[in-house]
This record gives structure tokens, sequence and C-alpha cells, in this order.
């Protein structure tokens, strides 16, 4: 008897084998192919044989029914991750001029038991936009998209995945689809600051921040003025006094500002962080995370490109020496990260 589940309740369904079922009788099966000797055939069980055999077979056949529309559902389900099998259902969604709406719900019931599969992720974002084309909400404003039914729904599905763990990848890729395929993004920000003020470690929230601030656009097209960096970095700053062994907010401020603001580092960034290692509630923590030395390497670094000759020397130096106090006493772990950092400044003078 083969085992299915029921959408509704998440019971077991015994059903008999496909082969003993008049509606399957007109299919012969196709056995999957090992080759002759196998090296290491997988122990697939009797039922999720019969099942794929099956499948095989409607896919070889090019069958567009409801029937192949349902088997679909069960391979997925046995094996979330057989990527064919979600490829043919939406091929047969298409075909059969299936209610989106449907899937989408069918897609949310079986998440709750395969939340962090590749498939059932990139088939959730097919379906969003064939259930509304982003041209067909183009002329709206950012207020009326976030509203629609559709994207409202979305966001609140994602929501409610991040919610019960905050650093699903998959959940926040989803999101970044989203956003990006409706030009949703003035909301954006304000959902991420909820996150960050909940968890400031919680890296994925921050990498959806730089998100969020560009717009998804290059390095090339993005501008960062003086004013947006100087609020970005007062908004890290005052992060890092939170938590100032926690690499996100570091990470964040250097990289937005060595991507797109490098002569900031040292007029903007600088500054701050040293008038923070300066006072006397921060001072020690500050200075004894690898996070503000490491910082400071990457800050002389760039300001060193900017100069020439002694001027250009004395900046590598402190650049060197905070390569050499990272190595022996605040990050030995990656000593040698250090040091290979030391030697291609040492290179570069």
């Amino acid at each position: 008897m083969a085992r299915v589940v029921d959408e509704e309740s998440d019971e077991g369904l015994l059903l008999p084998p496909m082969s003993e079922q008049e509606e399957w009788s007109d299919v012969v099966p196709i056995p999957q192919d090992d080759g002759k000797h196998p090296v290491c055939p997988i122990a697939y069980t009797d039922e999720y044989v019969e099942m794929t055999d099956y499948f095989r077979a409607v896919m070889a056949a090019g069958e567009v029914s409801h029937r192949a529309f349902e088997l679909s559902g069960r391979v997925i389900d046995a094996n979330a991750a057989h990527y064919t099998a979600w490829v043919y259902r939406k091929k047969l969604i298409i075909d059969l001029g299936l209610d989106i709406s449907e899937e989408l719900s069918w897609v949310t019931e079986i998440s709750r038991r395969h939340i962090k599969n590749y498939q059932l992720w990139h088939h959730r974002g097919a379906l969003l936009v064939l259930l509304l084309d982003p041209k067909d909400v183009e002329h709206e404003s950012q207020d009326q998209r976030v509203q629609n039914p559709a994207i409202r729904n979305e966001l609140q599905f994602v929501s409610t995945v991040i919610e019960k763990d905050s650093k699903n990848f998959h959940a926040w890729s989803h999101r970044q689809l989203v956003v990006r395929s409706y030009g949703i993004w003035d909301q954006e920000m304000a959902f991420v600051e909820t996150q960050i003020n909940e968890d400031v470690r919680n890296n994925s929230a921050w990498n959806q921040r730089y998100f969020a601030l560009t717009a998804n656009q290059s390095a090339d097209e993005f501008v960062l003025s003086e004013e947006l960096a100087d609020r970005e970095i007062r908004y890290a700053v005052d992060k890092i006094k939170l938590a100032p062994n926690n690499e996100s907010p570091w990470s964040y401020i250097i990289g937005l500002l060595v991507r797109h603001a490098p002569a900031m580092l040292h007029e903007r960034l600088l500054p701050k962080i040293n008038e923070l290692a300066a006072d006397t509630d921060y001072a020690l923590a500050v200075s004894n995370t690898p996070f503000y030395w490491s910082a400071l390497v990457d800050i002389y670094e760039e300001r060193a490109k900017a100069l020439e000759g002694k001027e250009r020397g004395d900046v590598e130096a402190f650049a060197i020496e905070a390569c050499d106090l990272l190595a022996k006493r605040y990050d030995p772990v990656r000593a040698k990260y250090w040091e290979y950092r030391k030697q291609a400044l040492q290179a570069a003078s």
C-alpha cells in the first residue's frame, strides 16, 4: 500500500499500489536507469520507486492532465528536492490553467515540512510572478503596490517564516525577489530596522539593509550621498555600542563605504570609532574586539590608496601595525591571514 499525505490534516492516507489502480492501467512505468552495474544505488522505498517510475512515464509522454499534476505533488511530498518534478508541475499549472492562488496555498502547506528546500522557494517565486505580473502594477505607487493582496500576502508569509527563523536564507532571498520584482523599496527599510532591533546580531537583516539602501543597484549606479553616509555611520556606531564584539555592524559600514564612498572611511567613520574607543563607557570592549582593529586596517589601506610618497608610507604603517596587533593579540586564530594582509601592504608601499 502507498501512503500519501492529506494536505488538510497532514495525516497519511493508504492507497493501493499504482499498478493496481484502474486510473493508471494505461501507463507503462519507466524504471530509473542506474546503468548495468551501479556503484552505490540509492535505497529508495518500493512506494517511491513505483511512484517515480510512473511519473517518469508521464513526463516522457508529455502528458498534461490532472492526474499527472496530482502525481507531481505526491513525488514532491516524498522528495521535495526532486527539481524535475517541480519544473513539470509548473508546466502543468500553466498548461491546465490551474488556480495560482490555490497552488500558493499548497506550497504554504508543504513548506511546514520543507521550509529550507531550494526548489520550493524557487517554485513559489515563479508562482507569484504568474499570479501578478510586475508590469501590471508598475504604474501604481509603492503604497498601492504593498496593499495589493498578492504582494501583501507574500510579504506576510515571508515575515512569518522569518519570525520563526530569523536567519532563514531562503526566506530572505525570496523577500528580496518580492521587493525587487514589484519595486517596493520604501517599506523595506522599516522592516529591516525592526529585525535588527530585535536581534542586533542578525547578519541576514544587516545584509537586507544594504539591499534595501542601495535598491539593488550596482556600485556604479548607486550614489551614496554624504547625508546618507553620515546617517548609516551613526546607525552602525549606535548598534556597535550595544554589542561591540558583534561583527555585523562593523562589516556592514565598512563594506558600504569601501564599495560606495571609500574617502568617507577616513573622513567620517574613523573619527567616530576612535571616539568610541576613547569613551570610558565603551573603551575596553571596543579596543579589545578584533573588528575595531580590522576596521582600522581597511580604513588606513583605503586612505593610503589616495596618497603618495611619505604620506602614503606613514598611513600604511598604521595599517601594518594593526595587522600585527590582530595577529598577535586580538585575532591570533587568523594570524596567517593578517600576516598575508601585512605582506600585501608592504608590497604596495
